[in-house]
């Protein structure tokens, strides 16, 4: 008796551990995923869909992200060279720390790559990364000729 009293302590006192593993693990994954998501709809100029998942200050709305992105000069790769060298740490259920090598194509040069941290927070149920990532990586220049003019329809 005193045997199952025992394994029946145990139990319960180890029990929330393995149940927080399995949240950070989920967490971690799941930031994962929404960071490729979000390079991809970067890569495929998918502005709004993008915007939506970057987190921003209230005065750089829509207009400030899309002018910028216009005049990008660099966009994430494809396949293999997007995404390697993949870490992902979970400060909590809301805040993920990835350092990853990201792979960009630029115009006239072919791809470079930046290692670099990406802090990704998840608010309503969105992981969303920082605005000013997105356009410091994307190396606007407002004297190069834009990709296209985009016009967001209301």
């Amino acid at each position: 008796m005193a045997r199952y009293l025992c394994m029946a302590i145990l139990f319960l006192l180890l029990g929330p551990w393995r149940s927080m593993a399995f949240t950070a693990h989920q967490v971690t994954t799941d930031a994962r995923i929404a960071f490729e998501q979000i390079l991809d709809l970067w890569r495929a100029e998918d502005l709004e869909r993008l915007y939506e998942r970057l987190d921003h200050p209230a005065a750089w709305g829509w207009d400030y992200f899309a002018e910028r992105m216009v005049y990008a000069s660099r966009v994430p790769a494809c396949c293999w060279e997007k995404l390697q060298d993949v870490s992902v740490a979970a400060r909590d259920a809301d805040y993920v720390v990835i350092n990853a090598k990201v792979g960009f194509e630029v115009e006239g040069v072919g791809t470079r790559f930046v290692t670099r941290d990406f802090h990704l927070r998840r608010i309503d149920g969105i992981w969303k990364l920082p605005m000013n990532d997105v356009l410091t990586l994307s190396k606007y220049n407002f004297q190069r000729i834009p990709r296209k003019i985009y016009q967001r329809t209301p």
